[in-house]
Protein backbone atom coordinates (compact mmCIF):
# COMPACT_ATOMS: atom_id res chain seq x y z
CA UNK A 1 0.00 0.00 0.00
CA UNK A 2 1.53 3.32 -1.08
CA UNK A 3 1.67 6.47 1.01
CA UNK A 4 -1.04 8.26 -0.93
CA UNK A 5 -3.52 5.45 -0.26
CA UNK A 6 -2.60 5.44 3.43
CA UNK A 7 -3.14 9.18 3.55
CA UNK A 8 -6.55 8.84 1.91
CA UNK A 9 -7.56 6.16 4.40
CA UNK A 10 -6.39 8.28 7.34
CA UNK A 11 -8.24 11.33 6.04
CA UNK A 12 -11.36 9.24 5.61
CA UNK A 13 -11.09 7.90 9.16
CA UNK A 14 -10.57 11.38 10.58
CA UNK A 15 -13.52 12.71 8.59
CA UNK A 16 -15.70 9.85 9.81
CA UNK A 17 -14.61 10.47 13.38
CA UNK A 18 -15.38 14.17 13.07
CA UNK A 19 -18.77 13.39 11.64
CA UNK A 20 -19.54 11.07 14.55
CA UNK A 21 -18.43 13.71 17.06
CA UNK A 22 -20.63 16.38 15.47
CA UNK A 23 -23.59 14.01 15.21
CA UNK A 24 -23.17 13.05 18.87
CA UNK A 25 -23.05 16.70 19.97
CA UNK A 26 -26.18 17.54 18.04
CA UNK A 27 -27.99 14.45 19.39
CA UNK A 28 -27.11 15.41 22.94
CA UNK A 29 -28.40 18.92 22.36
CA UNK A 30 -31.69 17.45 21.19
CA UNK A 31 -31.80 15.20 24.25
CA UNK A 32 -31.22 18.19 26.53
CA UNK A 33 -33.98 20.18 24.84
CA UNK A 34 -36.39 17.24 25.05
CA UNK A 35 -35.61 16.73 28.75
CA UNK A 36 -36.11 20.43 29.42
CA UNK A 37 -39.42 20.43 27.55
CA UNK A 38 -40.66 17.60 29.79
CA UNK A 39 -39.43 19.34 32.95
CA UNK A 40 -40.84 22.70 31.92
CA UNK A 41 -44.15 21.07 31.10
CA UNK A 42 -44.32 19.62 34.61
CA UNK A 43 -43.44 23.02 36.07
CA UNK A 44 -46.26 24.70 34.23
CA UNK A 45 -48.80 22.00 35.06
CA UNK A 46 -47.83 22.42 38.70
CA UNK A 47 -48.36 26.16 38.45
CA UNK A 48 -51.91 25.50 37.26
CA UNK A 49 -52.66 24.33 40.82
CA UNK A 50 -51.55 27.64 42.32
CA UNK A 51 -54.68 29.71 41.48
CA UNK A 52 -56.93 27.06 43.06
CA UNK A 53 -54.71 27.06 46.15
CA UNK A 54 -54.81 30.86 46.42
CA UNK A 55 -58.59 30.94 45.94
CA UNK A 56 -59.29 28.21 48.50
CA UNK A 57 -56.99 29.67 51.16
CA UNK A 58 -58.43 33.12 50.50
CA UNK A 59 -61.90 31.82 51.31
CA UNK A 60 -60.64 30.19 54.50
CA UNK A 61 -58.85 33.40 55.44
CA UNK A 62 -62.00 35.44 54.84
CA UNK A 63 -63.99 33.05 57.03
CA UNK A 64 -61.40 33.36 59.78
CA UNK A 65 -61.25 37.13 59.58
CA UNK A 66 -64.97 37.83 59.18
CA UNK A 67 -64.51 41.46 60.17
CA UNK A 68 -61.05 42.82 59.43
CA UNK A 69 -59.94 46.42 59.26
CA UNK A 70 -56.76 45.61 57.30
CA UNK A 71 -55.45 42.71 55.19
CA UNK A 72 -54.17 39.84 57.31
CA UNK A 73 -50.70 38.32 57.10
CA UNK A 74 -52.25 35.40 55.22
CA UNK A 75 -53.78 37.74 52.65
CA UNK A 76 -50.47 39.49 52.01
CA UNK A 77 -48.68 36.13 51.73
CA UNK A 78 -51.22 34.99 49.14
CA UNK A 79 -50.55 38.15 47.12
CA UNK A 80 -46.84 37.21 47.14
CA UNK A 81 -47.72 33.72 45.90
CA UNK A 82 -49.71 35.13 42.98
CA UNK A 83 -46.85 37.47 42.01
CA UNK A 84 -44.25 34.70 42.31
CA UNK A 85 -46.40 32.39 40.20
CA UNK A 86 -46.51 34.95 37.39
CA UNK A 87 -42.72 35.30 37.55
CA UNK A 88 -42.30 31.52 37.32
CA UNK A 89 -44.60 31.35 34.32
CA UNK A 90 -42.52 33.96 32.48
CA UNK A 91 -39.18 32.19 33.12
CA UNK A 92 -37.93 30.36 30.05
CA UNK A 93 -34.42 28.97 30.61
CA UNK A 94 -33.50 26.47 33.38
CA UNK A 95 -31.43 28.93 35.42
CA UNK A 96 -34.15 31.60 35.54
CA UNK A 97 -36.87 29.01 36.07
CA UNK A 98 -35.07 27.46 39.06
CA UNK A 99 -34.66 30.84 40.75
CA UNK A 100 -38.28 31.81 40.08
CA UNK A 101 -39.60 28.45 41.28
CA UNK A 102 -37.64 28.75 44.52
CA UNK A 103 -39.19 32.16 45.14
CA UNK A 104 -42.64 30.68 44.51
CA UNK A 105 -42.04 27.86 47.00
CA UNK A 106 -40.77 30.33 49.59
CA UNK A 107 -43.93 32.41 49.09
CA UNK A 108 -46.12 29.33 49.59
CA UNK A 109 -44.14 28.46 52.71
CA UNK A 110 -44.94 31.93 54.07
CA UNK A 111 -48.63 31.22 53.54
CA UNK A 112 -48.34 28.03 55.60
CA UNK A 113 -46.45 29.86 58.32
CA UNK A 114 -49.01 32.68 58.38
CA UNK A 115 -51.97 30.32 58.64
CA UNK A 116 -50.37 28.45 61.53
CA UNK A 117 -50.22 31.62 63.63
CA UNK A 118 -53.68 32.81 62.59
CA UNK A 119 -55.77 31.82 65.63
CA UNK A 120 -59.09 31.26 63.83
CA UNK A 121 -57.79 29.83 60.55
CA UNK A 122 -59.00 26.34 59.64
CA UNK A 123 -58.00 24.61 56.42
CA UNK A 124 -61.06 23.58 54.43
CA UNK A 125 -61.20 20.42 52.30
CA UNK A 126 -60.68 22.61 49.23
CA UNK A 127 -57.48 24.05 50.69
CA UNK A 128 -56.21 20.63 51.63
CA UNK A 129 -56.98 19.28 48.17
CA UNK A 130 -55.10 22.15 46.53
CA UNK A 131 -52.23 21.62 48.97
CA UNK A 132 -52.04 17.94 48.06
CA UNK A 133 -52.03 18.84 44.35
CA UNK A 134 -49.07 21.16 44.92
CA UNK A 135 -47.25 18.39 46.76
CA UNK A 136 -47.92 15.93 43.93
CA UNK A 137 -46.56 18.44 41.42
CA UNK A 138 -43.39 18.83 43.49
CA UNK A 139 -42.97 15.06 43.69
CA UNK A 140 -43.19 14.69 39.91
CA UNK A 141 -40.85 17.65 39.46
CA UNK A 142 -38.23 16.12 41.77
CA UNK A 143 -37.97 13.01 39.56
CA UNK A 144 -37.88 14.92 36.28
CA UNK A 145 -35.37 17.42 37.68
CA UNK A 146 -32.87 14.64 38.33
CA UNK A 147 -33.32 13.23 34.83
CA UNK A 148 -32.85 16.63 33.19
CA UNK A 149 -29.74 17.47 35.20
CA UNK A 150 -28.20 14.10 34.36
CA UNK A 151 -28.78 14.69 30.65
CA UNK A 152 -27.40 18.23 30.91
CA UNK A 153 -24.30 17.01 32.75
CA UNK A 154 -23.59 14.33 30.12
CA UNK A 155 -23.88 16.92 27.35
CA UNK A 156 -21.62 19.35 29.20
CA UNK A 157 -18.94 16.74 29.80
CA UNK A 158 -19.06 15.74 26.14
CA UNK A 159 -18.61 19.34 24.98
CA UNK A 160 -15.60 19.77 27.25
CA UNK A 161 -13.83 16.64 25.99
CA UNK A 162 -11.36 16.60 23.10
CA UNK A 163 -11.91 16.83 20.17
CA UNK A 164 -15.60 17.63 20.74
CA UNK A 165 -14.77 20.98 22.33
CA UNK A 166 -13.31 22.17 19.01
CA UNK A 167 -16.52 21.35 17.16
CA UNK A 168 -18.80 22.65 19.91
CA UNK A 169 -17.33 26.12 19.53
CA UNK A 170 -17.63 26.03 15.74
CA UNK A 171 -21.21 24.85 15.97
CA UNK A 172 -21.99 27.65 18.42
CA UNK A 173 -23.15 25.24 21.10
CA UNK A 174 -23.30 26.53 24.67
CA UNK A 175 -23.14 24.31 27.73
CA UNK A 176 -26.63 23.36 28.95
CA UNK A 177 -27.88 25.11 32.08
CA UNK A 178 -28.74 22.93 35.05
CA UNK A 179 -32.06 23.31 36.85
CA UNK A 180 -30.75 23.82 40.38
CA UNK A 181 -33.99 24.34 42.27
CA UNK A 182 -34.65 23.48 45.91
CA UNK A 183 -38.39 23.57 45.34
CA UNK A 184 -38.83 19.81 45.03
CA UNK A 185 -36.53 19.10 47.97
CA UNK A 186 -38.67 21.34 50.18
CA UNK A 187 -41.97 19.73 49.21
CA UNK A 188 -42.49 18.33 52.74
CA UNK A 189 -43.37 21.85 53.85
CA UNK A 190 -45.96 22.28 51.12
CA UNK A 191 -48.64 19.81 52.09
CA UNK A 192 -51.25 20.36 54.80
CA UNK A 193 -52.26 16.70 54.52
CA UNK A 194 -49.03 15.90 56.37
CA UNK A 195 -50.64 17.32 59.50
CA UNK A 196 -48.97 20.71 59.76
CA UNK A 197 -52.29 22.55 60.22
CA UNK A 198 -55.56 21.69 62.01
CA UNK A 199 -58.33 20.50 59.76
CA UNK A 200 -62.06 20.95 60.20
CA UNK A 201 -62.14 17.71 62.17
CA UNK A 202 -59.30 18.91 64.37
CA UNK A 203 -61.26 22.06 65.13
CA UNK A 204 -63.71 19.97 67.20
CA UNK A 205 -61.39 17.79 69.30
CA UNK A 206 -64.07 16.88 71.83
CA UNK A 207 -66.31 15.19 69.29
CA UNK A 208 -65.28 11.52 68.98
CA UNK A 209 -67.17 8.81 67.18
CA UNK A 210 -67.27 5.20 68.49
CA UNK A 211 -64.43 4.12 66.19
CA UNK A 212 -62.19 6.90 67.52
CA UNK A 213 -63.04 5.97 71.13
CA UNK A 214 -62.25 2.32 70.43
CA UNK A 215 -58.91 3.19 68.79
CA UNK A 216 -58.00 5.42 71.73
CA UNK A 217 -58.85 2.70 74.24
CA UNK A 218 -56.80 0.11 72.33
CA UNK A 219 -53.82 2.48 72.20
CA UNK A 220 -54.03 3.05 75.96
CA UNK A 221 -54.20 -0.68 76.58
CA UNK A 222 -51.13 -1.28 74.43
CA UNK A 223 -49.21 1.37 76.32
CA UNK A 224 -50.21 -0.19 79.66
CA UNK A 225 -49.07 -3.63 78.47
CA UNK A 226 -45.65 -2.31 77.43
CA UNK A 227 -45.32 -0.50 80.78
CA UNK A 228 -46.06 -3.71 82.70
CA UNK A 229 -43.47 -5.61 80.63
CA UNK A 230 -40.78 -3.04 81.39
CA UNK A 231 -41.56 -3.24 85.13
CA UNK A 232 -41.03 -6.99 85.10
Amino acid sequence: MNLSLIAIVLVGLVAALCGLVVANLKAQQRDVQAAWNRLDGLRRRGMEAVPAFVAAVSQDEAAAQRVASSPSVVHRALDDVAAASRASASAEDPHAAAAADDRLVQAIERVYAATEVEPDFVASPASRKASAQLDAAMEALAHEQQIYNNVATIATNAQRSFPALLFAKRLGLSEPQRYESEAAARRAALDWTRGSLPSLADASPHVMNPQMLWASAMADAAIDDRTDERRR
